[in-house]
């Protein structure tokens, strides 16, 4: 999987830029809100329709501008496409896939990502909604209805909350019945998933401490597990929990309650882990799904990595970059301009290409 161009029209700070990047590793350095995440929020965008950072998309638009757009052209396999999103202000997106209006679930399946943002937050840091869209991002690559599955579960999870407030127990019990048969499917699809990307996520921990001398005992040590979001029969603990939720007013217990535990060997990992640690586990894990997805499409997803250098030593910088030209995946990175000596020193080479952005202009760094 390659993405082939690039081209934004009044994003964010951006006006105009277009570039081809390199098939490995891409480093985008520039000076603060020169417009280095938005070129990686681009891709996010045109993959999933969503800004990684959460906003809404009229704020994406250019201050002097009433749209934006993004051409993002890319090649998988021998398989080319390309994907337009434009969008007007006070108007739905409009998005294109080979010149033809299109759905977000085909951008995700023709441009799969993986994004991570250290400088704002990382998967052990976020919400526990955000672990579970990161299951739920494998696994639906893995059984692509598992998207409609989880639509599905949503919409019947806010009828029993509806339900719940009438306190009516014959109101309340048809829309259980349907809950309940929805969350055995997404649990035992998540299940399923997390056993595969676990154990690939092992392997590289274990890798990785085998090359690298000295690599932090939080990393080292490091071990996930899954929550389904209940324990027992669902269906029994939901009715012990029938009073309960009733008085709550919601659904206390389900797939919306599933959690991904990450501890190392003092606690939990957002915890006790310094930041430069949870960069390497958070690329591990990362890279642990690359390789369960590689292993169903015999191709790699993009990889996004704003803010890399923040918080991060030299020690655990050159095991990613390390990591990153092992894995053989297009990857794309932003940083300040300060870290560009940190690159070009460092005793691991990367192999890719640093690009400076400033003003809208984008070259290729010949130093």
């Amino acid at each position: 999987m390659l993405i082939t161009n690039i081209g934004l029209i009044n994003l964010r700070s951006i006006k105009f830029i277009q570039f081809k990047p390199c098939k490995s590793l891409n480093f985008i350095l520039g000076h603060n809100n020169a417009g280095k995440t938005t070129i990686l929020e681009s891709i996010s965008l045109a993959s999933s329709s969503k800004s990684f950072k959460g906003v809404d998309l009229d704020s994406l638009i250019n201050n002097q501008s009433k749209s934006f757009q993004i051409s993002i052209k890319s090649v998988q396999n021998t398989l080319k496409s390309s994907i337009t999103i434009e969008k007007h202000l006070s108007s739905a997106k409009k998005l294109l896939i080979n010149e033809k209006s299109s759905s977000t679930k085909q951008s995700l399946l023709l441009l799969p990502v993986l994004s991570m943002n250290f400088g704002y937050q990382n998967i052990f840091t976020q919400s526990s909604e955000h672990r579970r869209n990161f299951l739920d991002w494998g696994v639906f690559h893995v059984e692509h209805e598992h998207h409609s599955t989880l639509k599905d579960y949503n919409r019947v999870l806010v009828s029993r909350n509806k339900a719940l407030k009438t306190k009516n127990y014959d109101v309340i019990s048809p829309w259980t019945n349907k809950l309940i048969e929805l969350a055995m499917k997404i649990s035992k699809r998540r299940e399923d998933y997390f056993n595969i990307l676990y154990q690939s996520f092992s392997g590289i921990l274990t890798r990785v401490n085998k090359e690298s001398i000295g690599l932090y005992r939080d990393i080292a040590e490091a071990r996930l597990s899954f929550f389904k979001g209940w324990e027992g029969d669902l269906s029994d603990v939901l009715d012990s929990n029938l009073n309960r939720d009733i008085a709550l007013g919601y659904t206390s217990v389900g797939p919306h309650r599933a959690e991904l535990i990450s501890t190392t060997a003092s606690g939990a990992i957002k915890d006790m882990a310094s930041m430069s640690s949870q960069v390497i586990l958070n690329l591990c894990l990362s890279l642990a799904q690359s390789e369960t997805f590689h292993v169903k499409h015999k191709y790699k997803p993009i990889l996004l990595m704003d803010d890399l250098f923040f918080g991060i030593d030299n020690k655990n910088l050159e095991v990613v970059v390390k990591l990153l030209n092992e894995s053989e995946q297009q990857c794309f990175l932003s940083a300040p301009n300060s870290f560009k000596d940190r690159v070009i020193n460092m005793r691991v080479k990367p192999k890719g290409t640093i690009y400076q952005l400033d003003k809208d202009i984008i070259r290729a760094d010949e130093d």
